[in-house]
């Protein structure tokens, strides 16, 4: 018999019956392997469903004694390019919206010419507090906080006025931003064989990584421990500019959370690096769990991967039920205490016999699914609406009392009712969903407007209501306190 996803009850239409389917670290060095067999999946940023060609430019070669050795293409780029959208703070330069623009907070979505129209960004990844885009002419940009690094390339900037924008801006709490870090700008290839051609990007909160189209891997900016220090590899605090991440070779895809990265190889091998204190790099791979599938999906530190016959495992950090992969049954948070962390991957049991999950993320403490059939699962903390349900509609005996006998979390994936998503995305304490309609959903904190909504936190899903209702998106992305939204550009 056909499980049964718990739902939310609501005063519309329920969700579709689901019918069944088929000690902290300071190196950067990439460790631990799994074997898996290659399939087809999503890739993590929005892109053309159309067939793809190959890279006009020649393959890379690579260089030693004797001849130099042709590198094999192992993936391209995007080719569609998108129109970008930006909302919620821009006190670093976030948004990418250049100096003129007011370093407060955008409260509905706005077109940032920088990243839409001739430019040609085909692909795009959030940081905390910086964004990179790649185009489909072969171009990096970056732009935002660039503190450790992240940009990878030089921002330096003796201050100086710039003119604020006259344009009725429904920004607050102007500030001075530099012209350097607020606008993208391509990022410095001087270290880079000229042939090289760039298909994949992806960023932490404070480094960028880029994949080539012959499975080498690209780094810059630094991994932040909790109390600070810094670390890109054993032997360098802060990478300034992209550098070569010559431990990992033939690379499908690459994923980022908080402060680590996976890498999928070609032939079957997932490599982790960064810092490790969650356990998020699930070091302990004794488990010989076996073919992963390239729709692996992190956030800030916990990390999923799904199989090719659809099995969902998890890792890292667990102390709201993000990961989903506990048995503990108790209705009070305090006897989960020996499950906050997961340090190998894990079966997701609460997900075996449902459809396939075809898209799988997760903000700091809570994480969204997407099933094949449709349906929007949500699960983890409850506080601050991070899973997009009413609370008190919720099945009692999914959701974990505080010590106060308040919600805390929801143990079990539940779909969220009347949501078809096609896409999700999710920050620390926000979350945003494009439907197969290709509108836009959102809800969770929005005290900097990063959500577009009126109210400084939206319990369940709701509806982007602005001037962009007439758009149609076809991804979101979520940084710490801003996203984006990307419509295809008619060009």
């Amino acid at each position: 018999m056909a499980q049964k996803i718990p739902t939310a009850k609501s005063n519309a239409r329920s969700g579709r019956l689901l019918k069944r389917t088929a000690h902290e670290t300071n190196e950067a060095a990439p460790e631990g392997r799994l074997k898996r067999q290659r399939t087809s999946a999503k890739t993590e940023i929005a892109q053309a469903e159309e067939p793809v060609p190959r890279p006009k430019s020649r393959p890379q070669t690579a260089r030693g004694r004797g001849s130099a050795k042709v590198l094999p293409v192992l993936t391209q780029r995007p080719v569609r390019p998108l129109n970008i959208y930006v909302m919620g703070a821009n006190s670093g330069g976030e948004l990418g919206l250049g100096p003129s623009v007011k370093s407060g907070s955008i409260g509905k979505p706005r077109l940032n010419p920088y990243l839409s129209g001739s430019v040609g960004v085909v692909q795009l990844s959030l940081g905390a507090m910086h964004g990179v885009a790649l185009t489909r002419d072969n171009t990096i940009l970056t732009w935002g906080v660039n503190d450790h690094g992240a940009l990878g390339r030089d921002t330096s900037w003796d201050g100086g006025l710039v003119d604020m924008d006259e344009d009725g801006s429904d920004s607050e709490d102007e500030g001075e931003l530099n012209p350097k870090e607020s606008t993208p700008t391509p990022i410095d290839t001087n270290a880079m064989p000229p042939d090289t051609v760039f298909t994949q990007i992806a960023a932490t909160d404070n480094a960028t990584f880029a994949l080539t189209n012959t499975g080498r891997v690209y780094g810059w900016g630094s991994f932040r421990s909790e109390d600070g220090k810094l670390s890109f590899t054993p032997t360098v605090q802060v990478q300034t500019r992209p550098a070569l991440v010559a431990a990992v070779q033939n690379i499908i895809k690459i994923c980022c959370g908080s402060n680590h990265v996976l890498a999928l190889t070609a032939d079957g091998f997932v490599y982790t690096w960064g810092r490790g204190t969650d356990a998020q790099l699930g070091r302990r791979f004794s488990s010989r769990v076996v073919d992963w599938s390239k729709e692996d999906r992190l956030r800030l530190n916990h990390s999923f991967a799904i199989d090719r016959v659809g099995l969902v495992y998890g890792w890292g950090f667990n102390n709201a039920g993000q990961l989903g992969t506990i048995d503990i049954t108790s209705r009070y948070e305090s006897e989960y205490e020996t499950a906050l962390t997961v340090s190998v991957p894990s079966l997701l049991k609460s997900l075996v016999g449902l459809p396939r999950i075809t898209q799988i993320t997760g903000g700091n403490f809570h994480s969204i699914a997407i099933a094949e059939t449709g349906q929007c699962l949500t699960w983890g903390r409850l506080y601050s609406f991070a899973t997009g349900l009413k609370i008190d509609t919720l099945p009692p005996q999914f959701v974990v009392l505080d010590s106060r006998s308040k919600p805390s979390f929801l143990r079990v994936p539940t779909a969220v009712p009347e949501l078809e998503p096609a896409f999700v995305a999710a920050a620390s304490e926000h979350s945003l969903a494009v439907t197969v309609n290709e509108q836009v959903y959102s809800w969770g904190l929005n005290l900097t407007k990063q959500i577009a909504q009126k109210e400084e936190e939206v319990e369940v899903a709701t509806p982007i209501r602005s001037s962009v209702v007439d758009k149609r998106f076809v991804w979101a992305g979520a940084g710490a306190q801003y996203s984006m939204l990307g419509e295809l550009a008619d060009i």
